[in-house]
């Protein structure tokens, strides 16, 4: 009896901790503030806008090449523009312009009140920045690629579908999930250490990582996933972490799969999002000769900026 009791204390504990975590996937405690274009002797200005959808004030860098080209680059969840920052100087030092930005609720953009939609709102504000990619003088040249990592992954490859001019490129590093829902759950396991004791075992644990992955799951609302890209020019990179724990290549090759024009790498040293750590000479000769053959065949884009 006193086992029965136990257990059902843990389950009944596990639900309001699953939705706090829930919540904090896609809002995450404020980070401290971090590295800057500025500390790798890169040049440096900012990027400010306002979402079309729900107003939320959104903050970047833009790091000026020697162009025409442009790379947009997503960071992950739970993280911040800093933590791309070797990957903005692999692009800046090949030549082109280069875009980062925290995503809402994420670093010096600003915060919501959400608890749904959210990859719906994520991707409105994708879209939003590469519309004005598009409308400044300085970027707006040549074409635009999409550099996107872990979460983001999802976000990249759902915006292209409403863009009436496709970037023409896009590399995903580290995502996207082909099974949310069960992706998801993985994640809940792999933080079992971090949570409470009754959490990490039997039925606390159960609880949690279904509770967890549903909430999630309705608070992202996904549709229609993976996308059908079936018409759109944009050419697709995917690149898997050999040892990743979170997003393994077992999630992302049947996302790739869907796409039998895409490239796909899988960095056989990498963790999560640390192929540029440690698989560096091959990570840079794959990613750049990727973006450079994108950008070396106009899209669709291209081509209605010479028309209109």
């Amino acid at each position: 009896m006193r086992a029965t009791l136990s257990a059902l204390k843990a389950a009944a504990a596990a639900v309001p901790l699953a939705a706090r975590h829930a919540h904090e996937l896609y809002h995450p405690p404020q980070a401290k503030p971090g590295r800057t274009p500025l500390s790798k002797g890169l040049p440096l200005r900012e990027l400010r806008l306002t979402t079309s959808r729900d107003k939320i004030p959104l903050r970047g860098w833009v790091v000026p090449g020697t162009g025409p080209h442009t790379v947009v680059v997503c960071h992950g969840m739970g993280r911040t523009m800093s933590s791309t920052l070797g990957h903005i100087e692999l692009l800046h030092r090949a030549g082109w312009h280069v875009v980062a930005y925290d995503l809402r609720n994420h670093g010096d953009s600003g915060r919501d009140r959400a608890f749904g939609s959210m990859a719906e709102r994520y991707t409105s504000d994708l879209a939003d920045v590469l519309r004005r990619v598009e409308d400044d003088p300085e970027l707006g040249g040549g074409e635009i690629a999409l550099y996107a990592f872990s979460f983001s992954t999802w976000v990249a490859l759902s915006v292209l579908r409403r863009l009436d001019r496709p970037p023409a490129a896009l590399v995903c590093d580290s995502g996207p999930m082909f099974d949310i829902g069960a992706g998801l759950q993985h994640f809940a396991r792999v933080r079992k250490p971090t949570l409470p004791e009754a959490q990490r075992e039997g039925a606390g644990h159960a609880v949690y990582r279904s509770c967890f992955s549903l909430l999630c799951r309705r608070m992202l609302a996904v549709r229609n996933w993976p996308p059908d890209l079936s018409g759109t020019p944009t050419r697709l990179m995917f690149v898997a972490g050999g040892q990743d724990p979170v997003v393994p290549e077992s999630q992302i090759a049947p996302v790739a799969d869907r796409y039998p024009r895409a490239e796909r790498w899988t960095a056989p040293n990498a963790l999560h999002m640390s192929a540029l750590r440690f698989d560096r000479e091959e990570y840079q000769e794959r990613v750049l000769t990727f973006l450079t053959g994108a950008f070396a065949h106009p899209t669709r884009r291209s081509e209605a900026a010479k028309d209109g």
